[in-house]
């Protein structure tokens, strides 16, 4: 979602007159997500005063190819413990396993695949065949989340924040589609969960906090990558329905801290509409049945902090 912000309101005319000073070119959105707080940028190319929507461009698990984006998260941790390592520790033993409770865009825990002897490219549809490990991997996650402040007991703990990943070496692994990925294209698989769902594909916020954690020395992730990396100063994550390239940049002077962490990704229009609801509030007052309209996509963009 994240990805449409910026070209969306670059044509609906939100920005300041300075970004359409050029018809062509390269612009760069700033973006408060004001959910979590934080800030991102977003940099796509313009043609003829609007958004660039053709290119070549394409990453697994999304079809089709699309013009480049790319998407800076700024100062990606702490968004729901303020801590990129709630727990003051790379690794802490939960239940009698080694964990990383890493929160960056999104707080996420990672564990070793072989520690849970789970296969580390399992695909999604398999772990209808380990209810047992399933269990326990949410038996991990709840007393982690616990461990990292978010939840006061284990009872209270969501069933999607945070998620919990299996991380594991990078190793030739079909995926969903039926190719293949092999050994020397990714630096470590890692197999994301929500409320005992595995996810199809790597969740954004989740690459995103897992090239943070690769950054970290001792976390998880850091273990298990590979020697050399596929791709210079990039992080490429094999999931279950391909590969995907992320990067963190840290602070120099606090090697634990992300300054930011970026991915590439499209985004085009697929339609636009009116929402109608009636004011409950004016009914009350005996006003009738008052409805009302509005563009949804600018709604969209303004709650976004676009104004």
């Amino acid at each position: 979602m994240s990805s449409a912000i910026g070209p969306y309101a670059y044509n609906a005319g939100l920005l300041d007159k300075k970004y359409y000073a050029e018809s062509n070119g390269q612009v760069t959105v700033r973006i408060r997500n004001t959910n979590t707080g934080q800030e991102l940028k977003s940099t796509f190319d313009v043609v003829g005063d609007q958004a660039a929507v053709q290119g070549n461009f394409t990453f697994d698990g999304v079809a089709g190819q699309g013009a480049k984006i790319k998407l800076e998260f700024l100062n990606p941790y702490g968004s729901k413990t303020g801590q990129v390592l709630p727990t003051g520790n790379a690794t802490d033993t939960i239940l009698g396993f080694q964990v990383s409770c890493v929160d960056g865009a999104n707080p996420a825990i990672f564990i070793r695949a072989d520690d849970v002897d789970i296969p580390g490219t399992i695909l999604p549809n398999d772990f209808n065949n380990l209810p047992e490990k399933l269990e326990l991997l949410e038996r991990i996650r709840r007393a982690a989340t616990v461990a990292m402040g978010i939840a006061e007991s284990e009872d209270k703990v969501a069933g999607t924040i945070p998620k919990i990943g299996i991380v594991s070496t990078s190793a030739t692994h079909p995926v969903l589609s039926g190719e293949t990925v092999k050994k020397e294209h990714v630096d470590v698989v890692i197999r994301f969960l929500s409320d005992e769902q595995p996810h199809r594909a790597i969740p954004l916020t989740a690459a995103l906090t897992s090239a943070v954690a690769a950054k970290i020395p001792g976390t998880v992730v850091e273990q298990l990558l590979a020697k050399e990396s596929t791709t210079k100063d990039m992080l490429t994550i094999g999931h279950a329905s391909g590969k995907i390239q992320v990067s963190a940049s840290m602070d120099p002077e606090k090697p634990h801290l992300p300054l930011s962490a970026s991915v590439y990704r499209t985004a085009r229009r697929i339609f636009e509409g009116e929402v109608f609801w009636t004011d409950s509030g004016e009914e009350e007052q005996g006003l009738g049945s008052i409805s009302r309209s509005y563009n949804l996509g600018m709604a969209f963009v303004e709650e976004s902090g676009g104004k």
